[in-house]
């Protein structure tokens, strides 16, 4: 069974369970201990950024300042760093030891059974639900299962008198035999093969080694290639985008809406200024002199998705460090082939890892459950202070974070208390502080946080971010199997967590009633992204399965081998023969023959065109999907309704939200209702219209534009636009 250990103070806990272990030594380990320092440097400079931009949000200085003291202030706390290094040297040990606790009588074989078949059973019903599976076998069972986990996992304690036993024995010593064929389940399911076998300490960690790291650079570097040329267009970009571009126009940070004015009305409600990577990106931008969509979709894009693809890999390598290249290879898998809704962590993974709430959920979730487990395993101050980091940086993403980020800590950090580890999971919540401090100071400040919006319900939730059918099914079993199928100790009583408050959420009325108290209720899907999904199946797929006793030694290598390939290899075929590609065009996607925005390359160039021949702050009115580029290519105009989600949510009079809905529907189609006459004249003299195009083929909504008083008709591209009164801009 697994057992809830407690890491010796200054013992085998003191190296870091991805840092390195015997065996994992060579180039490959180098490199990728290199690569990590370089991810954790990434993270604090972006944790320092967005200090520096919320003090900007109260000075308003220029971004050029802003970058000037972002550097500034980041090269003080390197050199602050490296000297108390020197001062103290490189180890860093713990912060306090933890006590040794009685060891209890083991739970019973029974309770562990309980587990594994309730999580089962409830995995099949969540991802079944489409199919006629009732959704309350889903949290019912769930609620069996992670209390059964959480009794299994916390009725195991250290021994008595002696020393806290490892999460995991080194790599060069055997883990402790029972008879084989007796072992309970969590046992034959969390632990690796007895040496010698593969999967085996003597098998899995040299082979980690040397194919796990190769592996993972050449993933991360696939999926970075890779999102430069698929084209998966969002409305959001209509937002996200926008601020950069706003942000490297102005030189300042844009405090107001800039999709439909230019700043002549408030912020879009429900979106707080609290996110600071646009304007990074917006400021980095203005600087290099490049179009700020040119450098979110051409720099930060590739390099956001190596990061979010090497953060699967650093958890990987910290909950099963044994089994981390093929736990990986599974996770990449499901990755690409979970495109069966915009929703799923595929679709906010290389489809749209441009916007800051994708970076969260795909590159600092994992990369928190990393520093989570390093903390509690080693409770060093480097461990602390990256804790506080993501957490600085999780709210310079996304406003989101301000209600993700608890629940992922809280999966942590309660289970850690449980366990008598109070102090280490109190302080845990130091990754809290920032978010929570963040979410007051907006409060306080009546900014408008309520999103407006359909609220599903959590079936919808879960079938919406882990799917449904056969990637559904294995999404729910990993979820409530992770506390017997990660590595003992932190990572298992981790899973534990993070089962338990996911099970809690699905259970119904619950975000209901928090949607009625937060006013966040259309974003509240967003609480399963503390499932880290593509790890947990990786870890489900790569689950070590009992060998029967008194099988040959020579047949019980071929077992071993079988064993460990069969799982993973059916998980994965499971998941391509179920699953949709992100690249797909039943996906929406396009695969660009060169790297791409990401939209379709004839509506920018119209929309591109368009712009050029409209004069500085009028409005433009095309059918939608070329007004939604518009946001993304300049601030010198506007598009009427780029969006219709941030229009219903711009905190302006009706009649301004009115008239942009009748400009919309007068070019919209050829078919379908057009308005009144006498409607579209005031819409398109109080919005301020230069230009209004339409598709060759609406010969109804060209002429109502005329008769309008609209004139000039020309061709632009795919469209063909009227002019208002002193007609096109010229150069």
């Amino acid at each position: 069974m697994i057992r809830s250990r407690v890491p010796a103070a200054g013992g085998h806990s003191g190296a870091a369970p991805d840092a390195g272990r015997a065996g994992h030594t060579g180039r490959d380990d180098r490199t990728g201990r290199a690569v990590d320092a370089a991810v954790d440097a990434a993270v604090l400079l972006f944790a320092v950024w967005t200090v520096v931009y919320h003090l900007g949000l109260l000075l308003r200085p220029p971004t050029w300042a802003l970058l000037a003291c972002w550097l500034g202030v980041s090269a003080a706390a390197a050199a602050a760093w490296s000297l108390r290094r020197r001062r103290d040297g490189p180890g860093g040990g713990p912060l306090w030891p933890e006590p040794a606790e009685p060891r209890s009588p083991a739970p019973p074989r029974a309770l562990a059974l309980v587990a594994v078949l309730a999580g089962i059973v409830a995995g099949c019903c969540a991802g079944l639900q489409t199919s006629g599976a009732p959704w309350w076998c889903a949290w019912v069972f769930g609620l069996v299962s992670a209390a059964a986990s959480a009794a299994c996992l916390l009725l195991r304690r250290s021994p008595s008198g002696g020393p806290s036993a490892p999460d995991e024995p080194p790599a060069h010593e055997p883990s402790p035999r029972e008879p084989l064929g007796q072992e309970p389940p969590a046992r034959a399911l969390a632990e690796p093969g007895e040496p010698g076998e593969p999967g085996g300490p003597d098998g899995a960690g040299t082979s980690a080694s040397r194919w796990g790291t190769p592996l993972a650079l050449a993933t991360a570097a696939g999926f970075s290639v890779a999102s430069l040329f698929i084209v998966n267009s969002d409305g959001d970009d209509a937002y996200f985008v926008s601020r950069s571009v706003a942000t490297a126009a102005l030189g300042r940070i844009p405090f107001k809406d800039a999709i439909f004015t230019s700043g002549a009305t408030g912020p879009i409600a429900g979106e707080p200024p609290v996110s600071s990577i646009e304007v990074l990106a917006g400021s980095l931008a203005r600087i290099a002199g490049v179009p700020a969509a040119s450098f979110v979709y051409y720099v930060l894009l590739p390099v956001v998705t190596f990061i979010a693809v090497w953060a699967v890999w650093r958890l990987s390598r910290v909950w099963a460090p044994r089994r981390a290249a093929a736990c990986f290879a599974v996770a990449a898998v499901y990755l690409l082939w979970s495109g069966l809704g915009p929703a799923s962590l595929g679709s906010f993974h290389l489809l749209r890892m441009w916007q800051g709430k994708a970076v969260m959920v795909s590159a600092l979730v994992p990369l928190l459950y990393v520093h989570l487990t390093r903390w509690a395993e080693r409770r060093t101050r480097r461990d602390l202070v990256m804790l506080a980091a993501c957490g600085v940086a999780a709210i310079g993403l996304t406003s989101s974070a301000a209600f993700v980020l608890p629940l992922a800590v809280g999966a942590a950090a309660v289970p850690l208390i449980a366990s008598g580890r109070v102090r280490t999971g109190l302080a845990a919540c130091a990754a809290l502080a920032y978010p929570v401090a963040a979410g007051l100071v907006v409060t306080l400040q009546d900014h408008d946080t309520t999103v407006t919006g359909f609220v599903g319900d959590a079936s919808d939730d879960f079938r919406w971010v882990l799917l449904h059918s056969a990637p559904g099914v294995l999404a729910g079993c990993a979820l409530w199997l992770a506390p017997w199928t990660a590595r003992r100790g932190v990572p298992a009583l981790v899973g534990a967590g993070v089962a338990a408050v996911t099970t809690l959420l699905l259970v119904p009325g619950v975000l209901h009633l928090t949607a009625d108290v937060t006013g966040a209720g259309q974003v509240l899907w967003r609480t399963m992204w503390i499932v880290p999904a593509p790890v947990l199946i990786g870890l489900l797929a790569t689950a070590r399965l009992p060998l029967p006793a008194g099988v040959h030694p020579g047949g019980r290598t071929v077992l071993g081998v079988a064993a460990a390939a069969l799982p993973a290899a059916a998980s994965a075929v499971t998941m391509i023969v179920g699953g949709t590609p992100l690249w797909s065009a039943e996906n929406g996607s396009v695969v660009a023959s060169r790297p791409s925005w990401k939209l379709p390359a004839e509506q920018v160039g119209t929309a591109r065109a368009v712009v050029d021949l409209a004069r500085t702050g009028g409005v433009v009115v095309m059918p939608q999907g070329y007004m939604r580029a518009v946001p993304l290519l300049t601030a010198r105009v506007h598009a009427a309704n780029p969006n219709t989600h941030y229009l219903r949510n711009l905190p302006v009079p009706a009649r301004f939200v009115d008239d942009r809905r009748v400009l919309t529907a007068a070019v919209r189609r050829p078919g379908g209702w057009k308005p009144a006459l006498a409607d579209l004249e005031g819409a398109l003299h109080r919005a301020g219209v230069v230009v209004a195009c339409a598709h060759p083929r609406d010969l109804r909504g060209l002429a109502l534009l005329e008769q309008a008083g609209l004139s000039g008709r020309r061709r632009v591209g795919q469209l063909v636009c009227l002019f208002a009164g002193q007609g096109p801009r010229t150069p």
